[in-house]
């Protein structure tokens, strides 16, 4: 986008949230239009908002010249107040921080209600988080799940393993035993979809109980990075007690990968346009349950 709205280093209640109307230029025949932009959309007072994001109808514009359909990347907020205890969920791309302030009016509204914030800054990221908060999930357990689970398919089959894991759901099997689905990734094309047994979920929630009592301050992100270097810091911490020198190597993974040793999970290979859980913003993302 053309003059793209630049939130960088402010505070969310520094923010104007009316309706902006902003440029976008045409990545195919460079036409340029204006694009009506909604910055934030609160679920628990306008539901119908929800599949529009999920979807990515809310960011999509196509060009008045071409025709060309694409995603418009721009600051925007998702709020629900009322699933899980109610989360926030702050969008800025190409944001290069790890943490954004959060003040005034809003910060009133989140702290009240100890609302759960995440910084992201992909409508993947964002689309997850909420696939994750509705399913009542811990983003922070679930980047250890998806982290751990990566690093045990590597040392599995090398070739043919994703790269990244997107959670998109949740079911619950005959017999009552519950299934935690992610779409699989490999360089950034869908291969298919990793379903995984819940316990190792609650397995990792165990495992990682150190990890947890580390504070996320403001609208921080949960990402990859946030969970190895928690890893990281509570292998050191371990070791220092222990008296010995710091981790090498794999950031002490090791110490947490007995979560998730199990033969069960498998991936189903199929048309991303075909699978209702897909996070890819090629896709048209159903419920998500």
């Amino acid at each position: 986008m053309e003059d793209k709205q630049d939130f960088s280093g402010q505070n969310l209640s520094e923010q104007d949230f009316s309706d902006i109307e902003d440029s976008v230029i045409c990545p195919v025949c460079g036409h340029e239009q204006v694009l009506h932009i909604i910055p934030s959309v609160n679920v628990t007072l306008d539901p119908e908002m929800r599949e529009k994001v999920l979807t990515g109808e809310i960011f999509l514009f196509t060009c008045e010249k071409c025709g060309f359909s694409g995603f418009a990347g721009y600051p925007f907020i998702y709020e629900d107040k009322e699933t899980e205890g109610g989360f926030l969920i702050y969008l800025e791309p190409d944001c290069e921080e790890r943490e954004v302030g959060v003040d005034g009016d809003v910060a009133d509204q989140v702290l009240l209600q100890n609302m759960t914030m995440r910084l992201v800054t992909t409508v993947n990221e964002l689309k997850e988080k909420i696939f994750a908060f509705e399913s009542g999930l811990d983003d922070r357990v679930l980047e250890l799940f998806k982290t751990l689970a990566l690093s045990k398919m590597e040392s599995d089959n090398a070739e043919q393993i994703p790269d990244e894991l997107r959670f998109t759901g949740m079911e619950e099997e005959e017999g009552g035993e519950r299934k935690v689905y992610f779409a699989a990734f490999k360089d950034e094309r869908y291969i298919g979809v990793l379903e995984l047994p819940y316990s190792l979920y609650q397995s990792c929630m165990i495992t990682g109980a150190p990890i947890w009592d580390y504070p996320i301050n403001e609208c921080g992100r949960v990402d990859r990075e946030w969970i190895i270097e928690r890893m990281k810091a509570d292998a050191e911490s371990r070791a220092a007690e222990e008296g010995e020198g710091g981790p090498e190597g794999s950031a002490g993974e090791e110490h947490y990968e007995g979560a998730l040793y199990t033969n069960e999970h498998k991936r189903d290979e199929h048309d991303c346009k075909e699978h209702d859980r897909c996070t890819c913003e090629d896709c048209s993302t159903k419920e998500g349950k």
